[in-house]
């Protein structure tokens, strides 16, 4: 969202004040991109979409934390990528990696074809990977963490963050070969 510090502020202090009309501004002034960040971290729309509305729900929950408006972008990014990570804890225990192929493919499901490197392909590739892969890719590829403060974020230990991150690439590149 491109505005100034001041109209931020009105923003938040309307939203605060629970007015629908600044709600729904704020809302659809970045659900577009969050929802960008959403699908790096779920395995489908479906799934990106309910971690984008309980990141809302936590947006507007914690409003009155945020301290300074002009941080307010970075603060609902942050928000997002936390709530993606507290879905991963909540669903880590239910998928077995040992059910996906060397390639991340599940054993049950046939590959898709395409006929071009394109973002959409990437993310696709992106969200095909094991839940564990995923989520290290993408904090310590997309979000710039370390390997030390992924592993604090996951609750695994750093060696298996480097572990998953590894098993990640490898997958994504014999995955995007096939269409160079």
């Amino acid at each position: 969202m491109k505005t100034d510090k001041a109209d931020k502020a009105k923003l938040v202090e309307a939203c605060l004040k629970r007015d629908p009309v600044a709600c729904k501004q704020l809302y659809d002034s970045y659900a577009p991109q969050m929802l960008g960040i959403c699908m790096r971290y779920a395995r489908s729309r479906e799934s990106a979409e309910d971690i984008l509305h309980d990141g809302f729900i936590k947006v507007f929950e914690s409003l009155h934390k945020l301290r300074d408006a002009s941080q307010l972008d970075s603060w609902i990014r942050s928000l997002m990528v936390h709530t993606a990570i507290s879905t991963f804890r909540h669903e880590r225990f239910t998928e077995n990696v040992a059910d996906y192929d060397d390639e991340g493919n599940p054993f049950n499901e046939s590959d898709l074809i395409y006929s071009q490197i394109d973002i959409k392909l990437i993310m696709e590739a992106i969200q095909q990977l094991p839940t564990a892969y995923r989520m290290a890719f993408n904090l310590c590829e997309v979000e710039g963490y370390e390997y030390e403060d992924a592993a604090a974020e996951l609750g695994i230990n750093e060696s298996t963050v480097r572990s998953n991150l590894c098993r990640a690439r490898r997958i994504l590149a014999k995955k995007l070969e096939r269409y160079r």
